[in-house]
């Protein structure tokens, strides 16, 4: 089996690089047919107002919704993590994965990108956030993985997790242990 990782717009590239990093075989999935042969699932970084408007043509997310629902690993990153959310997103559904409300853009414009120091599950690392969004609230099944400083920027619902950072810029060696331990055997699935 092999990981999906989004490709209808976004960071999806950089999502690969980890991924043949940790030798995991990996399919961009564009239509629903190519959800077929995988066990696990990325949502990138990018646009979350043109992910959702591009997958308008093939029902794609009502597919992925029932993967996520199965119990497959999930991994949204910025955009993926909006997509995951409970908001709506200029009036278009999301996946509704993690009960969440996000704010978009919320740590600035594209100029205003910047890296910081993100304590991630049982590692601190440097991690750039990418008019990424925040998370606002969150659910008691919710559980937060990652802060920086005081504030939750990473959360876990079972086989989801949501990061309003970009690990997958990095890709440092404690993102991509944590990454196959997550994708590759599912230890952390529900466990944190």
């Amino acid at each position: 089996m092999k990981t999906g990782i989004l490709a209808l717009q976004g960071s999806f590239y950089e999502h690969a690089t980890a991924l043949k990093q940790i030798n995991r075989d990996y399919i961009l999935i564009k239509r629903p047919e190519d959800l077929n042969k995988i066990d696990s699932l990325i949502l990138p970084g990018g646009e979350s107002t043109a992910m959702l408007k591009i997958e308008e043509e093939n029902n794609l997310f009502e597919n992925i919704k029932i993967l996520i629902d199965s119990g497959i690993p999930t991994l949204g990153t910025c955009a993926g993590l909006i997509l995951l959310s409970t908001n709506d997103v200029l009036g278009k559904e999301t996946l509704k994965s993690i009960d969440c409300s996000i704010e978009r853009n919320s740590y600035g414009r594209q100029n205003q990108s910047f890296e910081a120091l993100v304590k991630f599950h049982d590692f601190t690392g440097v991690y750039c956030f990418i008019r990424a969004p925040k998370i606002i609230n969150y659910g008691e099944d919710v559980k937060p993985i990652a802060f920086l400083d005081n504030e939750v920027v990473g959360i876990q619902k079972n086989n989801v997790v949501g990061l309003s950072f970009h690990p997958e810029l990095t890709n440092d060696v404690n993102y991509l242990e944590w990454l196959e331990s997550f994708i590759l055997k599912g230890s952390n699935v529900g466990t944190l």
